[in-house]
């Protein structure tokens, strides 16, 4: 059983899930570039309201800036409310 156990545990850590369930840094990083292009600037994890949340910025092959957060629980990008 703690062979079949490591083996699964593995297999989600390759795929950018932590063996707790969480999307790691990197794999959000990779999401926010296929969607993007470019180049990343920043990446960090803060959590928000108990949660991890990736803050990604990325100059994208156009000059402009953009910025990505990432639920880290679901993977979910998070649309950011316009500023006032």
């Amino acid at each position: 059983m703690l062979p079949l156990m490591l083996l699964f545990g593995g297999l989600l850590l390759t795929q950018g899930v932590s063996a707790r369930g969480l999307i790691s840094l990197d794999e959000a990083v990779k999401q926010a570039k296929r969607q993007s292009g470019g180049r990343v600037i920043s990446a960090e994890t803060r959590e928000y309201d108990g949660r991890p949340v990736h803050n990604i910025r990325i100059l994208t092959n156009e000059g402009k800036l953009r910025r990505y957060q990432m639920d880290g629980r679901s993977g979910r990008f998070i649309k950011r409310k316009p500023r006032p």
